[in-house]
């Protein structure tokens, strides 16, 4: 009879993550969040369909507030995963400046974005980072103890 016994689990871990392992868990997502500052209020947060070109983050819009917020003011962007069951998860965030990018710029007929609200969103939006951070929460696991050795 095989026994074997996993020691408890040891204590979560907050690991601080490099560049260009945010930039490899940004692509693995479609969904983020965009806050754009509105001089005397509070920003203004919301979520959009994008993809990461590069280094940079692309997303599409309509006109409105967004865009013109976006263009003018510095802009955050996160995006996150989370595992409630492990308890573990990511988060990113881009910090940087915005503009309204041509379609020839960006390459449009190499992009597709799928966007889930409805709307024309003709308006191509680049964000070019100028700090990227991230942080990942992870359970180290616990190594296997067999009782027959290893012989």
């Amino acid at each position: 009879m095989e026994k074997t016994h996993l020691a408890q689990q040891e204590e979560p871990v907050l690991e601080e993550l490099d560049r260009e392992e945010c930039l490899r868990l940004l692509a693995t997502q479609t969904v983020g969040r965009v806050a754009v500052s509105q001089p005397g209020w509070a920003p203004h947060v919301v979520p959009v369909n994008y993809v990461v070109p590069g280094d940079s983050i692309v997303f599409r819009t309509d006109e409105g507030m967004k865009l013109r917020l976006a263009v003018t003011e510095p802009v955050s962007f996160e995006v996150d995963f989370a595992d409630a069951f492990h308890q573990t998860g990511w988060s990113v965030l881009v910090q940087g400046l915005a503009y309204q990018a041509s379609e020839w710029e960006i390459e449009v007929e190499n992009l597709h974005i799928d966007t889930f609200a409805p709307g024309d969103k003709r308006c191509w939006i680049r964000i070019v980072p100028h700090r990227i951070t991230g942080r990942r929460i992870r359970v180290p696991v616990a190594p296997v103890f067999d009782p027959r050795g290893y012989l």
